[in-house]
């Protein structure tokens, strides 16, 4: 599952639309959304991390406006979106890299494990 975060609304429709290539190669879109989260939602969503420094930002950056949450299928689904998005921290030649402005603002969230996977498309569908 993927989330493209409020900064990434005023990308190119290449990077929002699910069916470009960076997103569509070999993966199926199963579900598409966009939505915008309350305070309260982002604090359930990110229940551990509330004691982080970082936490108010975290907040305020979520609910600044709409994202789009997309669950995508394929063998290796997980990995091959995390090798494509790269770090969290936007390294050259990656999705973040490309699109993200910084560490909190990297464009672009993705499921790091299936659990977590199966965790945020039952919170966010």
């Amino acid at each position: 599952m993927i989330i493209l975060t409020p900064s990434a609304q005023s990308y190119p429709l290449s990077v929002q639309d699910p069916s470009s290539r960076w997103l569509s190669s070999n993966r199926m879109v199963i579900q598409d959304k966009t939505l915008q989260l309350s305070e309260e939602e982002v604090a359930i969503w990110y229940a551990d991390k509330h004691e982080a420094p970082y936490y108010r930002d975290l907040v305020n950056y979520l609910t600044r406006g709409p994202i789009r949450v997309i669950v995508l299928s394929r063998v290796y689904a997980i990995s091959g979106l995390r090798n494509l998005i790269g770090p969290t921290k936007p390294q050259p030649n990656t999705i973040r890299g490309l699109y993200g402005t910084n560490v909190q603002e990297n464009a672009i969230h993705a499921s790091d494990s299936k659990a977590a996977a199966r965790r945020e498309i039952n919170f966010f569908f």
